[in-house]
């Protein structure tokens, strides 16, 4: 347990989370239903709105799991993927076993077939969210923002329908504004760590977003306020400067419990200060527009999906770039770990051009780590992330 848990800044959410299974399993029991998602394009909007609880299922860093999936996706699938399938076959997760239906957005091959598995292997009822590869910042293309529109209408509807619940925009309004208020406060949490002097870590921050996957949305967003509440009391003049080396940490998606580099990391001295990974803080970057309260809800819905920080799929890499950049730039970092789980070829694409773009603008060094959900490789990782806060040093 990390020093805020025990200092008692997450104690009342560490234990609200700890009672999360009980308490989805009593609602099953009343009959609510649980739809697990997988990826950050699905809008858990329409799954509340639909009076039904969402669950990121956003969990990995245990080979038992990964190692189970071989029996539907290759071994040199990502672990990711293959978890997605595992933890759900080998039943040792509470979370995935308490999923009545799953919806899976397409963003690689792989979690494509993790879909279809879902459906014809595991028995689940599986909704497929298509999402175009094409990333359009400045929207001129139309064609991407229609088809994604036309495919969360289709989610809505099979949604809907699973839940025996017509899903109305009078619902999807009130499912947006708490959202919102989440996001908004997540966000104010990941900007602490810009002051070198910050009451709470990255690594706390990204505990705090990921029992969001989990809890009731709105028993999360009554926690965050308390947390938010707590901070504010601590006056940030009278801490000590952190002198550790200032990391940014991006690529592949670290789940829930996937841990190994960040603990290494600790370890070894560095300071993970800011992130661009999908279950990080780019997961509350973007708010759904207020303007879309006042037109259609499935508009704004899907300009904030199809336009929040471009997944490595998709065509926009100078946006990937770009948004790397002023992260690193804002927050002042010595290095940028670069992690990648082994067979994600999506994000290995774009390693070069990042590691590249980032020492050009603002000589800043990146190390690649490419790893997979086993200890084996620890002790190679360790003495290079030590040797790589050995060269950056620590500074202001």
């Amino acid at each position: 347990m990390n020093k805020n848990s025990e200092n008692g800044l997450l104690s009342s959410l560490t234990r609200k989370l700890a009672e999360e299974p009980q308490r989805i399993a009593k609602a099953k029991k009343s009959g609510k239903k649980v739809v697990g998602y997988f990826g950050p394009y699905v809008p858990e909007e329409l799954i509340l709105a639909a009076g039904m609880h969402p669950v990121h299922l956003a969990f990995g860093g245990e080979p038992e799991p990964a190692l189970a999936g071989e029996a539907f996706l290759k071994p040199y699938s990502c672990a990711y993927a293959r978890s997605c399938l595992g933890y759900r076959m080998l039943a040792i997760n509470s979370y995935y076993s308490a999923v009545d239906a799953v919806c899976v957005a397409y963003t690689c091959d792989s979690m494509r077939r993790v879909q279809e598995y879902w459906a014809k292997y595991l028995g689940v009822p599986s909704f497929p969210l298509g999402v175009p590869q094409t990333h359009d910042r400045l929207r001129t293309k139309p064609h991407a923002g229609e088809y994604f529109k036309n495919e969360l209408k289709l989610l809505r509807r099979r949604l809907g329908e699973f839940s025996g619940n017509e899903i109305k925009d009078k619902e999807i309004y009130p499912a947006i504004v708490l959202c919102n208020q989440i996001r908004e406060k997540l966000w104010a949490l990941y900007e602490y760590p810009l002051d070198g002097r910050s009451p709470i870590e990255w690594r706390d921050v990204s505990q705090i977003s990921h029992a969001g996957f989990l809890m009731d949305r709105a028993d999360f967003f009554r926690e965050l306020e308390k947390i938010s509440k707590e901070l504010q009391r601590i006056p940030l003049e009278n801490r000590h400067y952190d002198e550790r080396a200032r990391l940014m940490i991006c690529g592949s998606i670290i789940g829930i419990g996937d841990d190994k580099v960040i603990d290494i990391v600790r370890q070894a001295g560095g300071n993970i200060i800011a992130d661009s990974i999908c279950t990080g803080a780019m997961f509350s970057r973007k708010k759904v527009s207020v303007f879309g309260m006042m037109g259609n809800p499935m508009d704004a819905l899907a300009e904030r999906y199809l336009y929040n920080f471009p997944c490595p799929f998709m065509t926009d890499l100078q946006a990937r770039r770009n948004n790397i950049i002023k992260v690193a730039r804002d927050y002042r970092v010595h290095g940028l770990i670069y992690y990648n789980l082994r067979y994600c070829d999506t994000w290995r694409a774009d390693f070069k051009f990042i590691k590249d773009a980032l020492y050009k603008e603002l000589s800043v060094p990146t190390l690649l780590i490419e790893t997979e959900y086993t200890p084996d490789d620890a002790g190679a990782i360790r003495a290079s992330v030590e040797s790589f806060i050995e060269m950056i040093g620590g500074r202001k």
